[in-house]
């Protein structure tokens, strides 16, 4: 859980620096490539693929649909996270040509913005794109702290967020925000209920997880990984867990988490491999005890009929010929891994 948990924070703080590097392209070879272009037109400029024809046919952001979204719905769908600000911003970057600066990539996507809206909505969505290249900017120049955990960076950079893009800073960040809240949170639930019961720990999980995300959380729950969750309330109920002894007891258990996360088909599929496993992992065992007995009780017969004895042992118990050989080719990597 707790590596998972970091693997995810890795990948939102990856998420945060990754913009950083659309403008951390080496200088001199920026200032080449705008001096190559000195000649070209304006509309060159704003559209590097020719006027936009096809620029946005294949775009992946919710703005671009059989009609334009409205502003108030872009602006409602930011506040919920139905959007995500700077996945969009990427999706329509990954559009733009290589070979044109990141100024001609930012101006092509206020052109479009231009093209398909009509006022108020125009103005209105390009000033919140122009305060993200801003800020985008900006940040490339703030020599960060190099002396801070995580946590305190993360802090000071959410200020110079707000400190830049004011009352916008919520509605491009909010969400990424919340999500680092509640990565660091849920691990001070899990230690803090360890000694209430599997339904209050996973309540006050649940609870503090809606308190967290608020106006993101129904976003935030319908991109979840099922088994994380599936992962989460296993560890929350692992008291439960372990003071089943019974074999039949802790499979039921297992199987009811695993239905509720992955339906009753693959939860069956899950428990039927678990059951495989276990009497495979039994059927080796019956063998080697029955190989050691067999070799405390024959120490005098020649080589090659012991070899063939024991391979119609393995065959008898382990159930066929090529699961003998595969025992034997595990054997061998393990011996090998030991010198």
């Amino acid at each position: 859980m707790k590596s998972r948990n970091i693997i995810i924070l890795l990948s939102i703080v990856f998420c945060v620096f990754i913009g950083l590097y659309f403008f951390n392209s080496d200088k001199n070879e920026t200032s080449q490539m705008d001096n190559n272009k000195e000649s070209n037109s304006i509309e060159e400029r704003i559209s590097p693929l020719g006027m936009g024809d096809g620029f946005w046919d294949e775009a992946i952001s919710p703005f671009r649909e059989e009609e334009p979204k409205p502003y108030l719905e872009i602006l409602e769908d930011l506040k919920t996270g139905k959007i995500n600000f700077v996945w969009e911003v990427w999706a329509m970057r990954r559009k733009c040509n290589p070979d044109y600066t990141p100024d001609q990539c930012n101006q092509t996507i206020l052109a479009y913005i231009d093209s398909e809206y009509a006022s108020p909505d125009k103005e209105k969505l390009k000033e919140l794109f122009v305060s993200y290249f801003k800020y985008e900017e900006e940040y490339r120049k703030w020599e960060q702290p190099t002396d801070l955990s995580f946590n305190d960076l993360y802090e000071k950079i959410k200020q110079k967020r707000r400190e830049i893009l004011k009352e916008n800073a919520d509605l491009i960040f909010g969400m990424e925000e919340s999500q680092v809240s509640f990565l660091e949170g849920s691990q001070n639930i899990i230690k803090e209920t360890s000694n209430l019961s599997g339904d209050e720990r996973v309540k006050k999980y649940q609870d503090f997880k809606q308190k967290t995300y608020g106006p993101y959380y129904k976003a935030m729950v319908t991109r979840e990984d099922n088994f994380q969750n599936y992962e989460t309330e296993k560890l929350l109920r692992e008291k439960e867990l372990n003071n089943l002894s019974q074999l039949e007891e802790r499979e039921k258990f297992v199987n009811k988490l695993e239905t509720k996360y992955f339906g009753k088909e693959k939860a069956d599929a899950m428990a039927a491999d678990r059951k495989r496993e276990r009497l495979a992992v039994e059927s080796i065992q019956n063998y080697e005890s029955k190989e050691k007995e067999f070799l405390r009780l024959n120490p005098s017969m020649n080589e090659t009929e012991k070899m063939n004895k024991l391979k119609e042992l393995r065959i008898k118990i382990l159930g066929s010929e090529e699961e003998a050989d595969a025992y034997i080719r595990r054997k061998n990597i393990e011996e090998a891994g030991k010198i």
